[in-house]
């Protein structure tokens, strides 16, 4: 028995644009995306509970910083565990749900205020822009 070809439907791929590219790129992939709206209410939730949790301002103050005692530290080390599941929820979003490309930079820029916050350790020093 031979398999059918998948079918994309204008629903189930709310940007056109990207329903052609994607259709061209995958002939053998049938993508089925869900409605949005739910993740991103999480997703921006999640957000608004990091951010009263965590201190953006006391975040990004923090300068010197090894990489030796980085898990210890008491104020960067919750709010570096705390962006995993926030990260996690977003890749959903962009990866299985019907979100429009102007909504996930939306987001995708809400997510990189509070990932600059705890910044990346480079030389003993935490860089918040990247």
């Amino acid at each position: 028995m031979t398999e059918q070809p998948p079918v994309l439907t204008p629903e189930q791929i709310e940007d056109a644009e990207y329903e052609r590219i994607w259709k061209r790129d995958h002939p053998d992939v049938v993508l089925v995306l869900r409605e949005s709206g739910y993740d991103i209410a999480a997703f921006e939730n999640m957000i608004d509970i990091f951010t009263a949790e965590h201190s953006l301002a006391e975040l990004n103050a923090i300068v010197d910083l090894t990489p030796e005692a980085a898990p210890q530290h008491p104020v960067r080390e919750p709010a570096r565990v705390a962006l995993n599941p926030i990260y996690a929820k977003l890749v959903v979003i962009e990866n299985e749900t019907n979100v429009s490309p102007e909504k996930l930079a939306e987001l995708k820029a809400k997510f990189r205020v509070i990932s600059q916050a705890v910044g990346i350790i480079n030389n003993n020093k935490v860089w918040h822009d990247r």
